[in-house]
């Protein structure tokens, strides 16, 4: 094996190995050792490959945007409408949140600023483009209300992400993660569309069984 790809692969091994332990843990409490342990390789090979925790945290958070950017193009491609891309959105960040711990986002605030501001980036250029081509897909379609401004809903829409980490609204200890996520889904997707729109959202939700109880 080339040194490039043995590299690469040594790396990607690292990735799987902390992002297994963030999502189960939360960002802060991990320690290089812990990641170091959980991959039972010795912390010089971890330090050459990602010489800070903060490294480490960026790097997986490129990852997850770059799938992110690639699950909505394809959402996009294979959807029938509008309506039915949401659905899978739906689908997705059901399957993602409910293997994620709920302080990941908070910890990633808190503690890592410069992968949050690149969260924040892609929130406001490829989430926010997404979700603005999406309504007026919807609307173009006749399955969203015509009268709605699509500026105004989309920055809703994006920062209703965000709200549903905030642990000063919805305590972990009184409220679901991936419950929550879906619920403001949901409630976004009913508001945005028109009485035709709503029969597709309750047809699409029966095939698929999504509740917003879980």
């Amino acid at each position: 094996m080339r040194p490039r790809l043995k590299e690469m692969k040594v790396q990607e091994q690292i990735l799987k190995g902390t992002e297994e332990l963030f999502f189960r843990y939360g960002i802060k409490g991990i320690t290089m050792d812990d990641i170091a342990k959980h991959m039972g390789m010795s912390k010089r090979t971890l330090y050459e490959n990602y010489p800070t925790k903060d490294d480490l945290v960026s790097a997986i958070l490129k990852v997850h945007i770059e799938k992110n950017a690639e699950n909505c193009e394809e959402y996009r491609d294979k959807a029938k409408n509008a309506i039915e891309e949401i659905i899978m959105m739906m689908m997705q960040l059901r399957n993602m949140f409910n293997a994620m711990n709920p302080r990941l986002l908070y910890d990633l605030k808190k503690f890592h600023p410069k992968a949050w501001q690149e969260f924040q980036d892609f929130k406001h250029n490829l989430i926010m483009k997404t979700i603005m081509d999406n309504i007026r897909l919807g609307i173009k379609q006749g399955i969203y209300r015509e009268d709605i401004d699509v500026n105004i809903l989309s920055r809703l829409r994006i920062e209703e992400i965000e709200l549903a980490w905030n642990p000063e609204i919805f305590p972990t200890a009184s409220y679901d993660l991936t419950k929550v996520q879906v619920s403001l889904l949901d409630h976004f997707l009913y508001g945005i569309a028109n009485v035709k729109g709503h029969r597709m959202i309750e047809r699409y939700k029966k095939q698929q069984n999504i509740t917003v109880t879980l």
